[in-house]
């Protein structure tokens, strides 16, 4: 009997990231072969039954040419055998801007989605984004580029308190902080000075809440959008959100076309708002983000699926017809409050290599259970690590009160997903390498 063809294959990169899984969740329910690569050996997509292969490549930042490649010598080494295989790869997080500036280099044997180097080059890292908008005339807060305490005294000066400070190249919120007084902005710098390293923008504070624009353009046209709000984040100030709720993007729209518009924009990318609802007023664009963004998962559940929308715009030319958003939908993290007992786990150098023992029988032995006996079953493993019983409490609860909003780690679909993430965080908490996208300052 013949293999069946695939319908393609892609390679994700940051497997370690549930952007990344979410990505595969989407490509392999159309019947493609999804590989993940990462720089860390356990990643949450080698748990995912949707990933075919892994593998491991250098540190993107700080070995880019040992990462180049590394990932050169695996495209190689998993390109189809039949040509009419499409053969994608999709840079899930910050590697975009490496991958764009050496995509000379992968695409004789793989189509790179996403924008080139020279389209995020107008929008990143943050000052150019404000040059940018302000040379299209988009509604941007004022925004003044420092390199070092005096620079953020005198930008202080010219935009009168408070205002936000930022880094060039952040993520996560680590950096982001409002600075109300010049006692506020000294406790800044000396808390976080190393975040601005390369540089920091200071910017007018706008009143309001913050919105999240997703978009999908097509050669400078927009082709699918969403947007959704931030109902709660964490931490509350700046960081990231956990529970979302979708709503009209009509107000965001104008804004994402005049500035990706006006650049060509091929690729996704999230747009952050701040606005006050008021009619009479128009939300400030404050930040683009180059990528895919944490809330994916969200713009999946409202109906876009904006990876498969990647994809067929890389393989085929063309957008398929994206449909509008499910306005009103909900769905949250349970992350705070996985990262306690995360952090247990990750705490004891006598019993951690007990925990992988337990892992991995527990995965060989209950492939077919549900999520929670499973990691009962982990929890035989834990001794004096965690309290396993109240972890599992937690777990239970967690998804009794997401009647209104779908947790996003769960899905019985892909069950030892949801597991790998609590054993991959653990591991990477214990070498200090939690994702960006989950630790903020």
């Amino acid at each position: 009997m013949s293999k069946k063809k695939p319908a393609g294959r892609c390679i994700v990169t940051y497997g370690r990231s549930l952007i990344a899984l979410e990505i595969a969740h989407s490509l392999a329910e159309r019947g493609v072969e999804v590989i993940g690569c990462d720089d860390v050996d356990l990643t949450v997509m080698s748990f995912s039954r949707d990933v075919k292969k892994n593998f491991v490549h250098a540190p993107s930042e700080s070995k880019p040419e040992k990462f180049l490649d590394d990932l050169e010598k695996n495209i190689r080494k998993y390109k189809p055998e039949d040509d009419d295989v499409p053969y994608v790869l999709i840079p899930a997080f910050r590697d975009i801007q490496l991958i764009a500036e050496n995509r000379d280099r992968f695409e004789p044997h793989i189509q790179v989605a996403g924008p080139t180097a020279d389209m995020i080059s107008k929008i990143h890292p943050k000052q150019n984004l404000a040059r940018t908008a302000e040379e299209v005339g988009a509604h941007a807060p004022r925004s003044i580029e420092f390199n070092d305490i005096d620079g953020l005294k005198a930008a202080a000066e010219e935009l009168g308190y408070p205002f936000l400070v930022k880094p060039w190249d952040g993520v996560g919120g680590r950096g982001v902080k409002a600075l109300k007084d010049e006692e506020a902005l000294h406790a800044q710098w000396k808390k976080a000075a190393k975040s601005y390293e390369r540089g920091g923008l200071a910017q007018q504070l706008v009143e309001g809440e913050d919105y999240c624009l997703a978009v999908l353009f097509q050669d400078g046209e927009l082709k699918a959008h969403m947007a959704y709000r931030n109902l709660m984040k964490m931490p509350a100030e700046s960081g990231a959100g956990i529970m979302r709720e979708t709503i009209d993007d009509a107000p965001f729209l104008e804004t994402a076309k005049a500035v990706l518009g006006a650049i060509g924009w091929h690729g996704v990318a999230e747009i952050d708002f701040r606005w006050d609802g008021a009619e009479d007023t128009a939300p400030a664009m404050i930040e683009i983000n180059p990528r895919f963004w944490m809330g994916i998962f969200h713009s999946i559940e409202s109906g876009v699926d904006f990876p498969w929308l990647l994809y067929e715009m890389t393989v085929k030319g063309e957008v398929p017809d994206a449909p509008l958003a499910t306005v009103g939908k909900r769905t949250k993290a349970p992350g705070v409050w996985l990262l306690s007992a995360i952090q247990d786990i990750a705490s004891s150098d006598v019993h951690f290599d007990e925990v992988r023992k337990g892992w991995k029988e527990a995965y060989a032995s209950a492939k077919d259970r549900k999520v929670l006996d499973a990691l009962k079953k982990f929890g035989g493993s834990f001794g004096k690590v965690t309290d396993i019983e109240s972890a599992r409490k937690h777990l239970k609860k967690a998804m009794e009160d997401a009647d209104e909003a779908q947790v996003e780690l769960f899905s019985s679909r892909d069950p030892f997903a949801s597991l790998g993430v609590l054993f991959v965080i653990a591991s990477l908490v214990r070498h200090g390498k939690l994702p960006p996208e989950l630790t903020h300052s």
